[in-house]
């Protein structure tokens, strides 16, 4: 069973400038994944950097879920036998999303090999998603394992922090490090990547540190940047203000993704500002929710400051989340949430919800949750479903939904916010199969 540790002890007690480090992003085994091109391991690009200016000792990195120079990550089908993930009835197929396992442990075959100096003495493999830890995190530590037997396995991520004892059972390794240090004033370490850079690259809110980040990006022909941030209109907005001003004509493809933490109610004028202009290609809105109330003011409030910003219409580039799965939710009321959103906004993201460890939804719901394998609290299979009384399918039903509306609210076909019989008659169409609509095609948000 692997040991325990945290990530201030793994930096000062278990390596040195002798070690060498391949940093390792594993595949994902998913029935659905959706932001593929937006994968990048930030802790590991973080750490590689602190590890050769600080430790000293050789990094190297193996992103198994780097996009190509198209946007496309590969994936295939599990094997037969895991095929198909039953949960209450219900069958899943299953994919495996990144670098074939086979692929994986060819490259660790062809450095043992060839080229003595690049074996690695650690490995140290990162999780996105607690629930994963049952998937591509083991099968990658398995692979490690039996290639290179005598070299040491280090967990990080978000299984390793939420989920120490079971990723500690469940994988191959020898050290599961349950808090990674704040690195905070690392760049990350692009070089890593060699001569073929990633698409795009992951920000956090520290002006100073980002601004050099992207200089350096633009220099390398990155051109797509996002922020991976909770909270990105932090500090009234002035970070994201600074960043994108001292950023925005380096080039004139540049281009900025703000796909997450985008929180209405903290858009403030400023904000508005960075939203309107051509350099942002995207922005994806949090829902506005109030005490278990959706804040229909706020997004009202956004739309008057993005008009004063100069973006006079709806623009294509705006979208807004809504949750669904969360415990204790009404069918109606997601319905509701939805129209809302689109009435303000372009697009609609569903976000299906899945409970973090130790979170108050967890707290609130343990008895419930206890029952419930941590692999299936993947929020693509919905763990609240029987808590809600709602079924698998009806939550299907409302990716049609959101399919259907993206297609068809902004040509003015119809007008679903004049009261609530409309959202009635729509949920009812659904569950008759009324259009007859075909598999959603939404990409939705993990």
């Amino acid at each position: 069973m692997a040991k325990l540790i945290t990530g201030n002890a793994l930096l000062s007690k278990h390596v040195t400038r002798r070690d060498r480090v391949l940093l390792l992003n594993p595949p994902v085994e998913e029935t659905r994944y959706s932001w593929l091109r937006w994968n990048q391991p930030l802790d590991l690009l973080k750490l590689g950097s602190h590890l050769k200016s600080e430790v000293g000792c050789g990094v190297e990195l193996l992103d198994c879920m780097k996009p190509d120079a198209t946007g496309s990550v590969k994936e295939d089908w599990l094997p037969r036998d895991r095929r198909y993930h039953t949960v209450k009835g219900e069958r899943y197929p299953m994919r495996r999303y990144g670098l074939p396992y086979a692929d994986i442990g060819k490259h660790l075959e062809s450095v043992k090999r060839d080229d003595a100096k690049r074996m690695p003495s650690q490995v140290w493999v990162t999780s996105l998603c607690s629930y994963w830890y049952g998937g591509g995190l083991a099968q990658t530590c398995r692979v490690i394992r039996e290639t290179l037997p005598d070299t040491e396995i280090m967990i990080l991520g978000q299984a390793a922090r939420l989920l120490p004892k079971q990723v500690a059972d469940g994988c191959a390794a020898d050290y599961v490090v349950t808090k990674v240090p704040s690195l905070p004033n690392e760049p990350s370490a692009l070089e890593l990547y060699g001569t073929v850079m990633p698409q795009f690259l992951g920000l956090q809110l520290h002006p100073k540190l980002a601004i050099a980040e992207v200089k350096a990006a633009v220099e390398r022909g990155i051109l797509k940047f996002t922020f991976f941030d909770d909270d990105i209109c932090r500090d009234g907005g002035e970070p994201l203000r600074e960043i994108f001003e001292k950023t925005k004509d380096l080039h004139k493809h540049l281009r900025y993704h703000l796909i997450c933490g985008l929180h209405p109610a903290k858009v403030t004028p400023a904000v508005a500002t960075v939203i309107a202009d051509k350099k942002v290609a995207e922005s994806h809105f949090e829902e506005a929710d109030t005490g278990g109330e959706m804040d229909v003011e706020v997004y009202r409030q956004v739309r008057s400051y993005l008009r004063e910003a100069g973006l006079i219409d709806v623009d294509n580039r705006l979208s807004g989340f809504v949750w669904i799965g969360r415990p204790r939710e009404k069918l109606e009321q997601i319905v509701a949430r939805s129209f809302h959103v689109l009435n303000h906004l372009e697009g609609l993201i569903l976000k299906p919800f899945s409970p973090t460890p130790g979170s108050p939804e967890h707290l609130d719901n343990k008895a419930y949750l206890a029952g419930i394998p941590v692999q299936n609290w993947s929020p693509h299979f919905f763990p609240f479903a029987e808590l809600n009384g709602i079924a698998r399918e009806e939550y299907h039903d409302l990716y049609r939904m959101a399919a259907f509306l993206n297609e068809k609210i902004r040509d003015g076909s119809f007008d679903f916010l004049k009261g609530t019989l409309g959202a009635d008659m729509l949920r009812e169409s659904l569950r008759k199969e009324v259009w007859k609509l075909e598999p959603s095609p939404l990409r939705v948000v993990n």
